[in-house]
């Protein structure tokens, strides 16, 4: 009997910790989509505003395609 409460007593230390460890992994994962999510509405605002795009300098960009 005292095995068996052995075992589960080890299989519940084992879970809490794969479920704490889930946790912080999506509470990490939360704060980036935040952040991303902050960053797209950034982009947004920059393109309906007519900026500049943030990757490249206006004088970098290739010309547009003639046709």
């Amino acid at each position: 009997m005292d095995e068996r409460i052995t075992e589960l007593e080890t299989k519940l230390a084992f879970q809490e910790s794969a479920i704490q460890g889930m946790s912080d992994e999506m509470a990490t994962q939360q704060k980036l989509i935040e952040s991303l999510l902050i960053e797209i509405e950034q982009l947004k605002k920059d393109v309906r505003a007519g900026q500049p795009s943030p990757m490249m300098k206006l004088s970098e960009e290739p010309p547009p395609p003639h046709y």
